[in-house]
């Protein structure tokens, strides 16, 4: 109801769910599934307490492992293993983490994760499937270790330098990138600043969390270089979000288009989140679960239209508010939504 007719589900048993929308039980986008995240031991997905045990000495998987949201897996055989369990369940693409994170508490943000050997036994496992492998990075040295092992996108990216831009630019990966940012005006952006301020220095959290908000800024700060380096050297963008743990959270899909406004010219904004997404979609080749077009209005395609109360192309702001300006969904032909009768 906000307009998405198409997503990628990028680490979450959401199998089930995409089934249930596919057959018309539950009104939904098309979902391509990655299934669990596959993260090395002490990596990004490796969202254990300090106070789990390994498994080798009897420890058991953390929640997020036993929900099927990350899969823990070292050397080429535990990786190859992850994959192919994956793509089992259904998986369209494959998710690893191949450097640090803002919601993992223990990992350093500039960690590499994965060796050479680990990624490219991962590249292997999808590419004999048909399909290909994306990655969790932020930073130079991780993003080039991944892209040389055959990763196909880079999810994030926001603390690249100019010589790695133009090295995905160079290598056609895609830069799939979020607009973390919460500076729309001066005045919010100082009242983040004082909020983030009286969290840290209030005795209340704990070092691990302290840590973890900085690395939040960084990656914030990060994020108008990283969209500045990559119309430079036009490397291909795809819109995404990182709208997670909560519906009300979710429910911010809208504004992070308007977000954009600051690079891009909307209609930029729209073709990035429409056009570009939709052949983004189809380096899933041959798995390809949904292999009509998308992303655009003409003969054979999928019959996906959004009829906006206004012209968004003058005034991106009025998808920001979808319950009252998105005037008919359509997905495949068939209207959710028709506030014109």
């Amino acid at each position: 109801m906000r307009g998405f007719t198409t997503v990628r589900d990028m680490a979450s048993p959401s199998f089930g769910l995409k089934r249930a929308i596919d057959e018309g039980s539950l009104a939904g986008p098309r979902i391509y599934p990655s299934g669990a995240g596959i993260s090395q031991t002490s990596g990004h997905g490796d969202l254990r307490t300090r106070a789990n045990d390994a498994e080798r000495i009897g420890g058991t998987p953390g929640r997020w492992e036993r929900l099927g949201l990350m899969l823990v897996a070292d050397g080429e055989t535990e990786v190859l293993k992850a994959v192919r369990e994956q793509l089992r369940l259904g998986a369209s693409q494959i998710k690893i983490m191949a450097g640090g994170g803002v919601g993992s508490l223990h990992d350093p943000l500039d960690s590499i994760q994965f060796t050479s050997a680990e990624i490219r036994a991962a590249v292997r496992a999808a590419a004999d499937w048909g399909t290909y492998v994306t990655a969790h990075i932020y930073t130079p040295a991780a993003i080039r270790r991944a892209v040389e092992a055959g990763i196909k996108s880079v999810e994030h990216g926001h603390l690249i330098d100019e010589p790695t831009m133009k090295f995905l630019a160079k290598k056609g990966v895609w830069l799939s990138m979020q607009p973390f940012v919460s500076d729309e005006t001066p005045e919010m952006a100082a009242a983040e600043a004082l909020k983030t301020k009286e969290m840290i220095e209030s005795g209340k959290l704990s070092p691990a969390r302290i840590a973890q908000i900085k690395k939040g800024l960084k990656v914030r700060a990060g994020t108008d270089h990283t969209y500045q380096l990559a119309k430079k050297y036009g490397v291909k963008l795809a819109f995404g979000t990182d709208r997670i743990f909560s519906a009300e959270n979710a429910a911010g899909q809208n504004d992070d288009l308007v977000k954009l406004l600051r690079w891009f010219a909307p209609a930029e904004i729209l073709r990035m989140a429409t056009g570009n997404n939709g052949d983004f979609m189809t380096l899933t080749g041959p798995r390809n679960p949904y292999p009509g077009k998308l992303g655009v209005i003409q003969t054979g395609a999928y019959a996906d239209i959004l009829l906006v109360n206004g012209n968004p192309l003058d005034n991106i702001q009025l998808l920001a508010n979808p319950q009252k300006n998105l005037s008919v969904i359509m997905k495949d032909g068939i209207i959710f939504k028709n506030t014109l009768e």
